[in-house]
């Protein structure tokens, strides 16, 4: 791949070990970023940095449990210590189970609001002293932050508030030239859904084809690198006018009438 004018630029990544953040830490690297990357798992990061070393990609990492009263500060006085600069933060780590209305526990509760909403924030009150104009950082969302189901409020709520983080910090740090924006993925195919995704079996074809039909665009649900590939144009120079924005990158999924979508379903399939 191409690499872009970022050599010197260090891009931090939390929640780098798997999933989302570690497509993204990927893209990200691949675009020509120094990359700074935490998460709470210290093998997952090992495994990392040693994939991207080989590649000649260059990546430090950081093992952080930024659940952790004070654990956001010492991150970035970290990674400030050891690279001297951030120029853009990915605020991708996330929390919370999946509990119905009833189930849901207050430690579950709070552990979402702070790991999805304080830390982001924290992280970025720590960072942006340190940032030069043309800094940008991106909040990894969801859009359950947008759209309400009956399941994981603590979640959706914390989402929700992201989304809010994101627009007071767009309008705080832009006039130090620093932009602030969210992605919101929709249905991502993740560790938890590739078996679903991989078997012929009858119950997990019928899976499969509901989640394809939700879709418009054509290829059914997202993968990771659709969301790296967003991040990598929004902490571009090609997005320096784009602040204070939600992206929402899931194929058409939230932009339908769902009762229609769902009437066209039980007509073609079953009858």
């Amino acid at each position: 791949m191409k690499k872009n004018n970022y050599s010197r630029k260090v891009c931090l990544v939390t929640g780098a070990g798997r999933g989302i953040g570690r497509n993204i830490a990927w893209a990200m690297g691949r675009a020509g970023y120094i990359l700074a990357l935490t998460d709470i798992n210290a093998q997952l990061l090992s495994e990392l940095e040693g994939q991207m070393l080989l590649e000649g990609l260059e990546a430090r990492v950081f093992t952080f449990d930024l659940s952790v009263h004070g654990e956001s500060n010492k991150l970035i006085n970290e990674v400030i210590g050891v690279m001297g600069r951030v120029d853009v933060l990915i605020n991708n780590a996330r929390a919370g189970k999946r509990f119905t209305f009833e189930s849901e526990t207050e430690a579950n509760w709070d552990l979402a609001l702070n790991v999805n909403v304080k830390v982001p924030f924290l992280l970025s009150q720590a960072v942006i002293p340190h940032m030069k104009e043309g800094g940008s950082i991106i909040n990894i969302g969801s859009v359950s932050g947008k759209l309400v189901s009956q399941e994981s409020p603590g979640y959706q709520v914390s989402k929700a508030g992201m989304l809010h983080l994101t627009r007071y910090l767009a309008v705080y740090s832009g006039y130090l030239g620093i932009r602030v924006n969210a992605i919101l993925p929709g249905f991502i195919v993740q560790d938890e859904h590739r078996d679903r995704f991989s078997s012929a079996e009858p119950d997990q074809e019928k899976f499969k084809s509901i989640v394809n039909f939700l879709h418009p665009l054509s290829g059914g649900p997202g993968y990771a690198n659709d969301i790296a590939n967003a991040v990598v144009f929004l902490a571009s120079n090609e997005a320096k006018f784009i602040t204070g924005q939600e992206i929402v990158v899931d194929g058409g999924l939230t932009i339908q009438d769902p009762t229609k979508v769902l009437f066209n379903y039980v007509k073609e399939h079953l009858g």
